[in-house]
């Protein structure tokens, strides 16, 4: 039989994130979730974890799933404010696009000119 697979890197993730949010302790962030502290202390070593929980998890911990489950981007990518309401509609659209549409669209983009750091507080602006 399989043994479950531990993901050290997402447990600390868990912990950077719970550390950066204030819950320091399993039993404050198991209380914020209604769950057994046992389950936060599982969870921080790396074992695997639902969905749901995961969900509810980056929710309080306000981090983006991505980020916790995967480690993908970064701990804030999707937070609030992070993303212009031009880029949140851009990333839309590219979801509803087949696949080689998205993957053309990268490439075009990947061969622009980057904005000069002067020009990047300006980004977006409709």
């Amino acid at each position: 039989m399989d043994q479950p697979k531990i993901d050290i890197a997402r447990g600390n993730r868990l912990k950077q994130a719970m550390m950066a949010s204030g819950l320091r302790k399993a039993t404050a962030l198991a209380a914020e979730l209604s769950i057994s502290p046992a389950a936060i202390t599982k969870w921080a070593q790396g074992h695997a974890m639902s969905v749901d929980h995961a969900r509810n998890l980056a929710t309080l911990l306000n981090v983006s799933l991505d980020w916790l489950l995967m480690g993908r981007n970064g701990a804030d990518w999707l937070r609030s404010g992070q993303l212009s309401e031009l880029e949140l509609d851009l990333i839309g659209k590219l979801r509803e696009r087949p696949a080689r549409i998205t993957r053309l669209l990268i490439g075009l983009t990947a061969e622009m000119p980057k904005m000069p750091p002067s020009e990047q507080s300006k980004r977006a602006q409709p």
